[in-house]
């Protein structure tokens, strides 16, 4: 009776992230409509943010705990750094099996960059084994200085100097309400996985890749899936790229300036393998400016076989 009530809650909570998708991608939409902001823009910048209010309240809590004396760091580093694996390689690459993937030359030299920038900071100061309260604070300097710079290139305050009116309201009550619904839908799906998996008595060294790599992504994987849908894959590619950023600048900024974080050495080789697999998925969009379904292939293989060395190595 229990595992049919797990069950039941699994299901409801895919359901959720379909309907929150839906909402966040047609709110999005209309609002780069309307305030004629750029698609990639929205997708850096506004679902990023969104997607990853998970990982910023799991960074926020963590340090609060590590304060009491709790040891989460290997835990809450790992997470940030088994989701970025993941939305920058299961995200694209299921995505891309729906529908082609693009990015602009100037997206992909200044935000692609970015994001390598952002992996190869995070490598450099978890080298000595520990995130100071220091480094948390140079890690956000870097991120809001990104974001200033992206409001500025965007003319974000000449643009949104415009009425707010009824359906304006409506669609950014709907974009809330979407990303909320993602929010709990994806906490939802992830734990009651993870009981069900406990029950049937799977590893818990998959459980803990699985959990980290996939299911704190699941906001940004079906986002991206329903924005590749729509044939609005740039949406995408804002997203994924902008969440990988964010995850790796502003969330260890959070959880270090509470309380440092220290990292084992272990966790140095999934950082490395972050900035290989970014860098393949760029060289593919700097290749054809596209990502379809035979790069998509490529990318999931990719993916799949560090997932196996990850559960060989752990066992």
């Amino acid at each position: 009776m229990l595992k049919m009530l797990e069950v039941l809650l699994l299901i409801l909570g895919l359901a959720g992230l379909w309907l929150g998708a839906e909402l966040v991608i047609k709110g999005s939409l209309r609002l780069s409509r309307y305030y004629k902001l750029s698609r990639a823009f929205v997708g850096l910048v506004i679902l990023s943010i969104g997607t990853n209010l998970p990982e910023l309240f799991i960074h926020v809590t963590g340090g609060a705990h590590r304060l009491l004396g709790v040891l989460n760091s290997n835990l809450i580093i790992g997470e940030t750094i088994g989701t970025s694996i993941g939305q920058i390689s299961l995200a694209v690459g299921l995505a891309g099996l729906f529908g082609a993937l693009s990015i602009t030359k100037k997206q992909l030299n200044r935000d692609g960059l970015m994001m390598l920038l952002a992996t190869v900071l995070l490598l450099v100061v978890s080298l000595n084994g520990e995130i100071t309260r220091v480094e948390g604070v140079f890690l956000g300097i870097i991120f809001f200085a990104y974001m200033f710079y992206l409001f500025k290139k965007e003319r974000f305050q000449e643009k949104i100097d415009k009425p707010v009116n009824k359906k304006v309201l409506w669609t950014l009550t709907s974009l809330i309400v979407g990303l909320f619904i993602l929010i709990l839908s994806s906490e939802l799906t992830v734990s009651n996985a993870l009981i069900l998996s406990k029950n049937f008595g799977v590893e818990q060294s998959l459980v803990g890749i699985l959990i980290v790599g996939v299911g704190t992504s699941l906001p940004e994987i079906v986002t991206s899936i329903s924005a590749v849908k729509k044939k609005v894959g740039s949406l995408a590619v804002g997203n994924l790229i902008g969440s990988n950023i964010l995850d790796l600048l502003l969330t260890p900024s959070i959880g270090a300036f509470i309380a440092p974080l220290i990292v084992s050495g272990v966790l140095l080789f999934d950082m490395v393998f972050l900035f290989l697999i970014s860098g393949v998925v760029l060289f593919f969009f700097k290749s054809g400016r596209k990502i379809e379904r035979k790069e998509s292939i490529a990318i999931l293989i990719i993916y799949f076989s560090y997932f196996g060395i990850k559960i060989i190595t752990s066992s």
